[in-house]
């Protein structure tokens, strides 16, 4: 097979465009002298000079790290979470917040609503107890705190059959209950249900 260099041959039909590079046509294969796209080109030249551009706003501080930019980033989603549970506070059900929502008229009202709803039917319309114990009096079975009311209506007693309201209520409105099943102490309704339980003197706590 020859190695030297042939006489330029024309170019095929088609390649108009094309420009054979002088002295560059071996055994009839030719390399052509095409331009690279003027984007490719203009793309090319922008890294070049946007490189040490780079570089030196890394190191004089005028262009951030990466480091940086992650720092920042942390720091404004930290600042929106911040925002965000300022707007949506979270419902903690301590004994402080119970005892708001007992001593405020409105809370009580709107947890008589629900207990009409969910609770009467076990309890009496009027906390006297039917299936349910007696709500009434100072005898609980499972705690009279306004905290331990609070969990036995959120987390139900499965075995007594009762269940746990927290799948129907949200923990504001098992609040409410809470605070309307505590002003039941000491109404003395008719035809009360036996005590039942351990006798809690303060249950407002």
């Amino acid at each position: 097979m020859s190695t030297q260099p042939h006489h330029e041959a024309p170019a095929p039909s088609g390649g108009e465009r094309d420009r054979v590079i002088k002295g560059h046509t071996y055994d009839g294969i030719r390399e052509y002298d095409n331009p690279m796209p003027g984007w490719w080109l203009w793309l090319f030249w922008i890294t070049v000079v946007f490189a040490p551009i780079y570089l030196i706003g890394i190191n004089t501080g005028f262009i951030d790290t990466y480091e940086e930019d992650l720092a920042e980033g942390l720091a404004e989603l930290e600042t929106m979470r911040a925002t965000y549970a300022a707007a949506n506070p979270t419902f903690e059900a301590d004994a402080a917040t119970l005892a708001g929502y007992a001593g405020d008229p409105a809370m009580v009202e709107a947890g008589a609503g629900h207990y009409a709803t969910v609770c009467a039917a076990c309890h009496g319309d009027q906390g006297q107890g039917l299936i349910g114990p007696n709500l009434t009096d100072e005898y609980w079975l499972h705690g009279g705190t306004l905290t331990d009311i609070y969990t036995v209506i959120a987390e139900g007693v499965p075995a007594k059959g009762m269940p746990a309201w927290s799948v129907q209520f949200s923990p504001q409105e098992i609040a409410q209950l809470t605070a309307y099943v505590a002003s039941l102490k000491g109404t003395n309704p008719p035809n009360p249900k036996e005590p039942q339980g351990e006798r809690v003197v303060d249950a407002e706590s």
